[in-house]
C-alpha cells in the first residue's frame, strides 16, 4: 500500500510533537518526581533539547547503507520535532506563570503598602533599602538582631524570630499573633489591625526544597552555618499547612507573604494559588532568585491576595548582599 509508509512517516512526528505537551497533564501526579522537574525545568528541557538534537545528527549520518537512508531520516525528523517541541514547552511553562492578569484597581481609601524581602547575608546592608519603600507592612526572611533593631525605630509595631525560620514582620498598625513559629509553621499568623478594616497575614519563610534535610522537620536557618533546607516532601507538606490556615479561616480576608522557596511553575504554587490569587501579576512577573540559582528562572519570593483583592504599583527591587530580589506592591478591596 502506497499510503502505509506515509501513515508510518508522520505518525512518528506527530507523537514526538506532542509528548513533551503531556507535562502539562501530568506535572502534579507524580508528586516529588515532578516537583523536582518544576524546579529544574529550564535546565532540563535544555539537556533534553541537546540529547534530541544529538541523536538526530548520530541518525542522519550519510554512513549508513542506502536500504536504511529512509528508515534514518523519519528517525532524524522525529528527534528535531521533539527537541523543538520540547523547547517550546519549556518556554511556556517558565513564562506562562508570569503572565500578567490584573483584575482591577485597589480602593485607595483601605490601599495596604506591603513589601517583602530575604535580605540575604547584608543585613543591615539592605536597611535602608526597605525603610526606603515607606510599606505599610514589611516582611524580612534572614532577619537578625541588628536588622529587627534598626527597623523597629521606624515600626514600632513588629514580631521577630532569629533562628528557625528567621523571619520578622513589621507593621504601622497594631499586630496580633495568632499562631507564633512551630514546626508545621516557618513563619507567623498575625492580625493586622488596618485603620480601614482588619485582616490576616501569613507571613513565611519556608525552607528550600531539597533532596536531604538533618533529619528534623527542616534544618536550622543559615546563622549556625547550616542550609535552611527540607525535602522536596517536606516542603510540599508544609505548604498544605499553609493551604489549610488560609481555607480555616473565613472571618477576615488572609493575605500571604514571603519567601515560600515555591516556584510559580510547581504543584506547591497551584495549591496556594486555589485559595488566593498571584498579587504580583497585576504586571509581568520574573525570576525572584539571582546569584548560584539564577539559571533556573524562579520566582520563589510571593504576595497573594484573596479574591476581591486587587494589587497596583507592583516591583521588584535589589537587595545588597542577597541572592533574591524583593517585591512590593499596593493591596486591598478592589473598587
Amino acid at each position: 500500500m502506497e499510503g502505509e509508509p506515509l501513515r508510518r512517516r508522520w505518525v512518528g512526528v506527530v507523537i514526538a510533537g506532542l509528548l513533551p505537551w503531556a507535562w502539562f497533564v501530568l506535572r502534579d501526579r507524580f508528586g516529588m518526581v515532578t516537583d523536582v522537574i518544576a524546579i529544574v525545568l529550564p535546565l532540563a528541557v535544555i539537556a533534553t533539547v541537546v540529547v534530541a538534537l544529538v541523536v538526530a545528527g548520530a541518525v542522519g549520518a550519510r554512513l549508513v547503507p542506502p536500504g536504511r537512508r529512509a528508515l534514518m531520516r523519519r528517525r532524524r525528523r522525529v528527534a528535531v520535532v521533539f527537541a523543538m517541541s520540547t523547547l517550546l514547552v519549556g518556554i511556556v511553562a517558565t513564562l506562562g506563570p508570569w503572565v500578567p492578569h490584573g483584575t482591577g484597581t485597589v480602593d485607595r481609601s483601605r490601599a495596604v503598602r506591603i513589601a517583602a524581602a530575604n535580605i540575604g547575608s547584608g543585613e543591615l546592608d539592605g536597611a535602608d533599602n526597605l525603610l526606603a519603600l515607606k510599606a505599610d507592612v514589611l516582611v524580612v526572611s534572614e532577619i537578625g538582631q541588628p536588622l529587627t533593631q534598626r527597623l523597629s525605630e521606624s515600626y514600632p509595631e513588629h514580631v521577630a524570630v532569629w533562628t528557625g525560620p528567621s523571619i520578622g514582620v513589621f507593621s504601622r498598625w497594631p499586630l496580633t499573633v495568632l499562631e507564633p513559629t512551630g514546626p508545621d509553621l516557618p513563619g507567623f499568623v498575625l492580625r493586622v489591625h488596618a485603620p480601614s478594616g482588619e485582616f490576616d497575614l501569613i507571613a513565611a519563610h519556608v525552607p528550600r526544597p531539597w533532596w536531604t534535610s538533618s533529619g528534623s522537620t527542616y534544618a536550622t536557618s543559615t546563622d549556625n552555618g547550616m542550609p535552611y533546607e527540607t525535602t522536596v516532601a517536606g516542603h510540599h507538606r508544609l505548604i498544605e499547612q499553609l493551604a489549610t490556615r488560609i481555607a480555616r479561616d473565613d472571618d477576615r480576608p488572609v493575605v500571604v507573604a514571603g519567601d515560600l522557596n515555591t516556584t510559580d511553575r510547581g504543584r506547591d504554587y497551584r495549591i496556594l494559588t486555589e485559595h488566593l490569587d498571584d498579587a504580583m501579576l497585576d504586571s509581568w512577573g520574573r525570576p525572584s532568585q539571582i546569584g548560584k540559582w539564577e539559571a533556573l528562572l524562579v520566582r520563589i519570593d510571593h504576595l497573594f491576595v484573596p479574591p476581591g483583592w486587587c494589587s497596583d504599583d507592583n516591583d521588584w527591587y535589589p537587595i545588597p548582599q542577597s541572592d533574591h530580589h524583593g517585591l512590593v506592591s499596593t493591596i486591598g478591596p478592589c473598587v
